[in-house]
């Protein structure tokens, strides 16, 4: 009976060790990935701002917010919704233009009810 209940006790504390050496593992990943190289992360706010001041002078694309910015590594992601795919492909085009920006991945849909 003494025997069951230590193995079972062995059990759960090599389970509770077991789960937190992955968990600090996976938490040391998390603390040496960036979302940008060091030398990049001022000019990927810097895009950043300029992509958010653009399309604020843009109504067309709705009020600011309308669509969601994240620059990384001079790389900037659109997503959101516009009115059309025109919309869509014209954000792009706006982007592009801004200096710095290497690529822009387009994740800009048009809402359903669009024409």
């Amino acid at each position: 009976m003494v025997s069951k209940g230590l193995t079972m006790y062995n059990t759960k504390t090599f389970s509770a060790a077991t789960l937190a050496i992955l968990l600090i593992t996976a938490l040391s990943g998390c603390a040496v990935f960036q979302k940008c190289a060091p030398e990049n992360c001022a000019n990927d706010a810097k895009i950043t701002a300029d992509v958010n001041d653009m399309l604020a002078q843009h109504t067309e694309f709705g009020p600011p917010g309308t669509i969601r910015v994240q620059t990384i590594n001079a790389v900037v992601y659109l997503n959101g919704l516009v009115n059309s795919d025109m919309e869509r492909q014209s954000a792009e085009s706006f982007v592009l233009r801004i200096p710095n920006v290497k690529d822009v991945v387009n994740s800009l849909a048009p809402r359903a009810n669009s024409r």
